[in-house]
């Protein structure tokens, strides 16, 4: 009788809500895209996991937009069937610096959108996403999106919380589509004033059901490090005679809910390329510094080191030199260093459909008799 019912009850939702309303879920491991540094990489879990939303916060500067590029250009390698797209709210996308950090700008492989406001980007990012021929998009950014009414008329007479509604309910609609077309979605985000908040301070801007309904949170900021710098000749100024070339960033997992949350990841970000010093992500250093927190690299002496194809280097220096010369080198402490934490990964929901339900006629949606 149990399962009789249970067969009823699902032909009435098949029948009043169409044929995909009932699911079965698999648990499966999650998919990573790389985000482009391999120490934020060990701290989500082993990158963007496909099939699901996720946030990069932080203040202007920050390498959001970069990292952004980054990652959907590995989604690229990753997918070469498959292109990217990103959604450019702010109307300010560098084609020239995306393609210096390795991205193909085919149009057979990128897709760059000119939203005009909220309600453009909810629905361009459904479009994108609905035939399953994009594995990612980025979403740059929450914090320059505002809704029509206050796009085409003076601010004041939009209604209160229209965009915050419109981006809640974009948010919830595209989770369950990358799901369904297994791709990733980036949203990336500013800081913006509380105004609700009597002491004042900072939160990212975006309605609430951002952070919930996304997987994971990135918060990106300055480490102490000095800033790397070189000389300006053409200094205009006696004031500013150095030309910053370099910071490094910390990227603090705020939230993940496929992995341990909390971890921190600091890496190098240079916007110029010098000798010894590569453009982007300091990949080599990264590969260093993370080869030995998980012995990956190995410390065999005080200045003696086994990296992971069993070859031994005499200093850091020679190390870094080493994983600089061979990508394969340092993606095998990529790999090395994602195994040791590879028990902390939960598995994740792989959803599939029932097309007709057990016991139900196919064609009259109607339960057959035993």
């Amino acid at each position: 009788m149990a399962a009789k019912g249970l067969t009823k009850l699902r032909a009435d939702l098949t029948k009043t809500y169409g044929d995909r309303v009932t699911r079965r879920d698999q648990m499966v491991r999650p998919l990573f895209i790389p985000t482009g540094s391999l120490t934020l990489d060990y701290a989500l879990g082993g990158g963007w996991a496909l099939g699901r939303t996720h946030e990069l916060v932080g203040p202007e500067g920050m390498c959001k937009t970069s990292l952004a590029i980054l990652s959907m250009a590995n989604a690229q390698l990753m997918f070469p069937k498959r292109g990217v797209a990103v959604i450019d709210m702010e109307q300010s996308f560098d084609f020239d610096w995306a393609e210096r950090l390795g991205l193909d700008l085919n149009e057979n492989r990128f897709i760059h959108v000119y939203p005009d406001h909220s309600e453009d980007v909810s629905d361009q990012v459904k479009i994108l996403l609905r035939d399953g021929d994009i594995s990612m998009v980025a979403v740059d950014s929450v914090g320059g999106m505002e809704s029509k009414a206050a796009f085409e008329k003076k601010a004041d007479e939009s209604a209160m919380g229209r965009n915050a509604q419109i981006i809640s309910r974009m948010v919830k609609q595209v989770a369950k589509l990358t799901r369904e077309h297994r791709a990733a979605v980036l949203f990336v985000n500013q800081y913006r004033a509380d105004v609700g908040n009597p002491r004042g301070g900072q939160k990212p801007a975006g309605p609430n059901a951002l952070k919930y309904a996304t997987t994971t949170q990135v918060k990106l900021s300055r480490t102490g490090e000095t800033t790397r710098k070189r000389a300006l000749t053409d200094a205009v100024s006696d004031a500013a005679k150095e030309l910053e070339i370099g910071r490094q960033i910390r990227g603090k997992v705020s939230r993940n809910k496929l992995a341990a949350q909390g971890r921190v990841a600091d890496f190098w970000f240079y916007n110029e390329a010098q000798p010894g010093q590569p453009l982007g992500i300091d990949a080599s250093d990264e590969a260093v510094n993370l080869g030995l927190a998980t012995g990956a690299i190995k410390r065999l002496s005080t200045t003696s080191y086994e990296l992971p194809d069993g070859t031994k280097a005499i200093g850091r220096a020679k190390v870094k030199a080493a994983c600089a010369a061979s990508p394969e080198l340092t993606e095998a402490v990529r790999v090395r260093a994602l195994a040791a934490i590879s028990g902390e990964i939960k598995p994740d929901h792989q959803v599939t459909y029932d097309d007709v339900p057990d016991g139900v006629d196919g064609t009259t949606g109607e339960i057959m008799e035993n």
